[in-house]
C-alpha cells in the first residue's frame, strides 16, 4: 500500500501546477458567453466547447514550452498537465462549485440557438 501511495504522491509532485491552475482559468475566462459570443460574430461559425479547451490547451501548452525553454522531457509533464487539468476541472471543481453555490446548467446563448 505505501508503495502505491509514494507513487501517487510522486505523480502528483511532478505535475506543472502553475500550468494546471493558469490553464483552467483561461478556459473558464474565453469559454465566458461574451467571449464566444463575440469570436461568433467575428468569424461567423461556432466552435464546441470541447474543441475550445483542447486548441487552447495546446497553443497554451507550446507558448509554455518555449517561454520555460523546456527540453524534449518536459513535454511529457505538460501532457500530463493538461489531461490531469482536464478531469481535474471536469470532475472536481465543477462539482463542488454547482454543490456549494447551486447553479443550474448554463443556458445556450443567443448564437447556439
Amino acid at each position: 500500500m505505501r508503495e502505491i501511495i509514494t507513487q501517487l504522491s510522486d505523480y502528483i509532485n511532478s505535475l506543472d501546477w502553475a500550468y494546471i491552475f493558469t490553464f483552467i482559468l483561461i478556459c473558464y475566462g474565453c469559454n465566458s458567453e461574451y467571449i464566444t459570443g463575440l469570436f461568433y460574430k467575428i468569424f461567423r461559425f461556432k466552435i464546441a466547447t470541447r474543441y475550445r479547451v483542447l486548441l487552447i490547451g495546446v497553443l497554451y501548452g507550446i507558448t509554455v514550452y518555449f517561454i520555460r525553454d523546456y527540453s524534449i522531457g518536459d513535454v511529457e509533464v505538460l501532457l500530463q498537465s493538461f489531461v490531469f487539468a482536464l478531469v481535474f476541472h471536469k470532475l472536481l471543481i465543477q462539482k463542488v462549485i454547482r454543490y456549494f453555490f447551486q447553479i443550474k446548467q448554463p443556458k445556450p446563448t443567443k448564437y447556439e440557438n
